[in-house]
């Protein structure tokens, strides 16, 4: 279900949907709760694909607002997101797939799986 993800490139504004092969971390993580049975926020941000340039944009405001509509945890669950390292610039978002790993934007700028301990920084959030 998952693994039709693994490989894409990142590419500010893109989708796993649109056939582009690239995605960017927003995106990503929403798609992975989608396809996880959860509420896909992305159609409530794509305001700022409209009105921001990847440069003009911090992540950090990008994860203020995705914190906004939802809780911090401590423990993992499925489709919880986190703030990563981004192998891109700045900071990414990660979703937690399963009881130990995680799908992110990865070195060399593609989409990975990996165990979030390695990576997770701080909290994780939840958001229904």
């Amino acid at each position: 279900m998952l693994n039709s993800l693994i490989g894409l490139e990142y590419k500010w504004g893109a989708h796993p949907n649109d056939g582009s092969g690239f995605t960017d971390c927003f995106a990503l993580s929403m798609e992975v709760r989608r396809k996880l049975g959860l509420h896909d926020f992305y159609p409530e941000f794509q305001w700022v694909y409209d009105e921001y340039e990847e440069e003009k944009v911090a992540g950090s405001q990008i994860l203020k607002w995705v914190w906004e509509k939802g809780e911090r945890i401590k423990q993992p669950r499925k489709g919880a997101i986190f703030r990563a390292p981004s192998f891109t610039g700045g900071i990414a978002l990660a979703c937690v797939v399963d009881d130990d790993s995680a799908i992110m934007i990865g070195p060399g700028k593609r989409v990975i799986a990996m165990p979030f301990a390695k990576v997770v920084k701080g909290h994780f959030h939840w958001a229904k």
